[in-house]
């Protein structure tokens, strides 16, 4: 069974180079690049079964640098990447990156069950296994969505998918191909502490936790700098898998948003309860109606 934390509040808002073409797309060309090609070891991915695969979901859950979400009934998790020295969330897990001219926008993600995908896919999508190397990665080249050289690439391992997008000014796949080192080591690391994680909900190596988790509950909201725009932050110690949710209320007439305003992250939980978990939330009015005006 899963236990539903149901957290409640009022918010008052005011007014306010040279390859061998694949394919054309509507957007750029689609090559595979000699350069972008990436190797992908087979372990740890390999290694992964029912009761690993729970021991990981609830690790990804309980680490705030990343953040489990459920779309459609898909359980997924997105990694969180640092900027100006803190680990931030984003409404669809893109990262974006820009140094002098230079854009880059990154995505790094592990789904379960299957794929979590990149929109329709347009033969823009690069699928693989754990255990191949020297994969030939489709890059789509610069055009007015992406100013960048793109790829989506998804490893498909044992019900349990790294995805990962990346769009530099290079060619070659420099994040990607440090994206599945970073990951990989992550996951071999999972398994060797699944006793602990059951237990505690927390991986005994520090490194994987930047900053120090909350030893106390508590439920913070603050204005996320854009009109109708609000950060939710809190902290909960449950023992049994579940998620915090968040109901919004117009103070001004008392009616609860509409049913598609309904907030909600799985966290992590511990046997006793002994360890506590941060929920980290945007949310966004997304009309007049909605903001109270």
């Amino acid at each position: 069974m899963h236990r539903h934390i149901s957290i409640f509040t009022a918010l008052v808002v005011a007014v306010l180079p040279a390859c061998t073409p694949v394919a054309f797309s509507y957007g750029g060309q689609l090559s595979q690049p000699e350069e972008a090609r990436v190797d992908i070891p087979a372990v740890p991915m390999t290694g992964f079964d029912t009761e690993s695969r729970a021991t990981l979901f609830q690790y990804l859950a309980g680490n705030f640098r990343w953040e489990v979400r459920q779309e459609h009934g898909l359980l997924f998790a997105v990694r969180r990447e640092k900027h100006d020295g803190e680990y931030r969330t984003s409404p669809n897990g893109f990262h974006m990156d820009r140094t002098s001219d230079e854009w880059r926008q990154t995505r790094v993600l592990i789904a379960f069950e299957e794929p979590h995908g990149f929109g329709r896919d347009r033969n823009n999508i690069t699928r693989t296994r754990p255990g191949s190397d020297n994969v030939a990665t489709i890059v789509e080249g610069p055009h007015s969505g992406a100013p960048g050289n793109s790829s989506y690439l998804i490893i498909e391992g044992n019900q349990i998918y790294l995805e990962i997008y990346d769009q530099a000014p290079e060619v070659a796949r420099q994040f990607t191909q440090k994206a599945i080192a970073e990951v990989f080591a992550e996951l071999t690391d999972v398994l060797k502490h699944q006793d602990e994680i059951n237990t505690t909900g927390v991986m005994p190596i520090e490194t994987y936790y930047p900053t120090m988790g909350p030893n106390a509950p508590y439920f913070n909201v603050s204005d996320a700098g854009q009109s109708g725009t609000y950060v939710l932050e809190a902290a909960v110690n449950p023992t049994t898998p579940g998620y915090v949710y968040v109901r919004v209320y117009n103070t001004k007439t008392g009616q609860r948003f509409s049913e598609q305003h309904l907030w909600s992250r799985h966290v992590g939980w511990s046997e006793f309860g002994q360890t506590f978990f941060s929920y980290h939330e945007f949310v966004g009015m997304s009309s007049s109606e909605d903001r109270g005006e």
